[in-house]
């Protein structure tokens, strides 16, 4: 009895570990370090490398804050962005 439950168990384990291989894989490959522009649903925008995109959160460095009528504003260190509150990504100088 306690031989199916541990095989069972292993198949899930390897399934789970396949599975975020593969989130991470695709998380990475898109659009990733390069300069993009991100549309926040609060009519901001910021621009940068889109360093990382996990399940619920994307990464930025170099970023700037841009608002609607005034100058960009340089960020220090790594920009964190719930993917809720994005509206649209854009990859700049794709060609």
């Amino acid at each position: 009895m306690a031989l199916p439950i541990f095989t069972a168990a292993v198949v899930l384990l390897v399934m789970s570990l396949l599975w975020h291989a593969v989130e991470e894989y695709r998380g990475r490959a898109v659009a990733a370090r390069r300069r993009v522009v991100v549309s926040l649903v609060d009519d901001q925008a910021i621009t940068g490398i889109l360093w990382r995109r996990h399940r619920r959160l994307v990464v930025m460095r170099s970023a700037s804050l841009v608002q609607p009528g005034r100058e960009a504003v340089a960020m220090d260190g790594d920009v964190v962005i719930e993917r809720d509150r994005i509206n649209w990504v854009q990859i700049v100088g794709a060609g």
